[in-house]
């Protein structure tokens, strides 16, 4: 007959975990929104250099037609 493994919880806390699980819940919080706003500063700055791609481009399609 197999023997299984007893688990005591004579001693186990249930605030202390309720503790750890609201202290990840923050972490992951602070995580989630650190990359929201990365995403966003890298999509701004990815607008910026698109505008200013565009901006080069049409200075030099107008240097062209003055020649």
């Amino acid at each position: 007959m197999a023997v299984y493994p007893s688990v005591d919880l004579t001693n186990f806390d249930v605030a202390a975990a309720t503790r750890t699980v609201r202290n990840a819940g923050d972490a992951a919080t602070a995580t989630a929104n650190d990359l929201a706003r990365d995403a966003v500063y890298t999509a701004i700055g990815l607008g910026v250099l698109t505008y200013q791609r565009l901006q080069v481009r049409r200075r030099e399609l107008s240097r062209d037609r003055l020649r």
